[in-house]
């Protein structure tokens, strides 16, 4: 029965700018040619993981995004209600006619 290699992977990047700098130098090296497959393939594997990081990485930021973005138009949206009731050029015998 065949044995299975053990998979060499290294812990991903202690942050994303370092993820990123390892992806461009893993790019670099694969676009000269490989000392070997197994480099290659190990180069390749480590490139996975990494754009595997920094996607989630940039999914996870994106949504933080969109929560501080939801909670400002939130805020915003409880301060002034009714922007046109606060206009200042607005006629004084309009304000009896309104009903909102």
């Amino acid at each position: 029965m065949a044995v299975k290699k053990a998979k060499k992977s290294k812990a991903p990047a202690p942050s994303f700018e370092d993820a990123v700098e390892e992806l461009e130098n893993i790019t670099k090296r694969l676009e000269k040619d490989p000392e070997s497959l197994g480099n290659l393939l190990d180069d390749f594997e480590r490139g996975q993981e990494l754009l595997n990081f920094c996607q989630k990485t940039l999914k996870s930021a994106r949504k933080r995004l969109d929560l501080v973005e939801a909670s400002l138009h939130a805020e915003g949206d409880d301060e002034d209600p009714n922007p046109e009731s606060s206009s200042d050029d607005a006629d004084p015998d309009d304000q009896d006619v309104r009903l909102f």
